[in-house]
């Protein structure tokens, strides 16, 4: 179950459509957030549906429903420079609680506590969180990587004067990034300023947009309501109501889903308030996504090995003797990785490149072709590392496998195997020695 929690977010609108008669009020709606400025954030997200997988050939419907409550403290690092500009903040989760249930089975996706400091940088139609302190697991991510996005909020309030009544066109690049998108192809939502009184404006915004996520058909229905504070001059307030119907893809289930979001900000009044978030705190981590901290980390349930690995690769099997990545690329299936933990060996009773050639002969059977290339080097952890490389046939179909055997000094040993097709080998380059280089064995 992939993304689940993935499905809202928000951001920036453009110009008004619908000007205003010259005798009508109008009002300048801008965001008064400064960067140093530290709000308190609750959200409380509810999902409810039926999640679509194939299951021996046929289409499979089981229910589905989701309750996230979330609070943390935020921290704004940068306020962009332009409506669609970077913007950036540090977040610390003091509660961060969530229940999936499939049909009668139930998972408590939890983060863990050494990760509960969050950076997150939007710019244009892209967010990104991350872990200053490390990785994270895929499961955080997607745990934290929610609906409404508090960074994005004041995004949705109009770049220029408007009165009552006036509508705006939200652009195809914001609902890319409030959507969590690879692209849209059609996008009609349309932002509504509906009252303004001495203490408050609220809007409506309602549309559909169909675009592609994970390289898969979407076609998502919008509905919110959302309040501006003129004392404050923030949004503090905003309930969402999104309809997804998301086909089934290569890495993740379809969705048929519901999702009511209730999100409310409170701006502190003493940023020193939030002891996680002070300069002291902060001082000497990075603040901004770097590619090693932008990487995942695979944590094995049981095992003493683990490896990081960049967000193109997805683990769509994870059964403890045999772990299986999926890589996308622009929405496009580029590689398979089978992860296989092998029985400890003696130290000194080490097979051989030779014998480890033959192995990976004897399991491709019939596809296997020729061997390209053969090669053992010290990897990074100071791990003995085979590396082969094959190229064959599946059905006619030219493909390259990339076979690697990890080993430490101890014993321990993991095999990996990659399989690409061979239209797509330079476009794979070299994201296998990359994992490879990433691959540790713990205590």
């Amino acid at each position: 179950m992939k993304r689940i929690l993935v499905l809202i977010t928000v951001g920036m609108l453009t110009l008004p459509v619908a000007a205003a008669d010259d005798d009508e009020q109008t009002y300048s709606l801008k965001s008064g957030r400064r960067s140093g400025d530290v709000d308190r954030v609750a959200v409380l997200l509810e999902v409810g549906g039926r999640l679509k997988e194939i299951v021996n050939d046929k289409i499979r419907r089981d229910k589905l429903s989701v309750v996230c409550n979330i609070r943390y403290d935020e921290k704004t690092l940068e306020s962009p420079k332009t409506p669609d500009g970077r913007a950036c903040s540090i977040r610390y989760y003091h509660n961060i609680s969530a229940v999936v249930k499939v049909e009668q089975d139930g998972i408590k996706p939890a983060l863990r506590p050494e990760r509960r400091l969050i950076g997150v940088e939007a710019d244009g139609r892209r967010r990104t969180l991350f872990s200053p302190r490390g990785a994270l697991t895929r499961k955080e991510l997607e745990l934290i990587d929610i609906v409404a996005d508090s960074l994005l909020l004041d995004r949705l309030l109009p770049t220029g004067p408007v009165a009552v009544g006036d509508k705006w066109k939200l652009p195809e690049t914001l609902l890319v990034a409030m959507l969590g998108l690879d692209e849209a192809e059609k996008a009609e939502v349309q932002s509504t300023l509906t009252d303004v009184t001495d203490d408050v404006a609220r809007f409506e915004l309602a549309g559909t947009v169909e675009g592609t996520t994970d390289g898969v058909a979407t076609t998502i229905e919008l509905k919110a309501k959302y309040r501006f504070n003129r004392k404050t001059n923030r949004i503090d307030w905003l309930g969402l109501l999104v309809k997804e119907d998301r086909s089934i893809g290569h890495v993740a289930a379809g969705l048929n889903v519901i999702a009511r979001l209730q999100l409310r900000i409170a701006p502190l009044a003493d940023a020193k308030s939030s002891a996680n978030l002070t300069d002291a705190a902060l001082k000497d981590l990075a603040l901004e996504p770097t590619d090693e901290l932008t990487r995942l980390v695979y944590l094995p349930e049981k095992g003493d090995w683990q490896f990081t690995y960049d967000r193109r690769w997805h683990v769509t099997d994870d059964r403890g003797e045999l772990v299986v990545l999926q890589m996308l690329d622009r929405g496009e299936l580029v590689a398979q990785c089978n992860v296989s933990p092998l029985p400890k060996h003696e130290p000194d009773r080490q097979i051989t490149l030779e014998e480890f050639q033959d192995d990976v002969k004897k399991a491709l059977g019939e596809s296997f072709g020729r061997f390209v290339r053969a090669s053992q080097f010290a990897g990074e952890s100071d791990h003995r590392v085979y590396r082969v490389v094959v190229q064959g046939e599946v059905e006619q179909l030219p493909i390259q496998w990339n076979y690697y055997l990890v080993a430490d000094r101890n014993g321990r040993q993991a095999a990996f195997a990659f399989t690409v097709e061979q239209a797509m080998v330079d476009r794979f380059g070299k994201a296998d020695e990359e994992l490879i280089g990433a691959m540790r064995f713990v205590d």
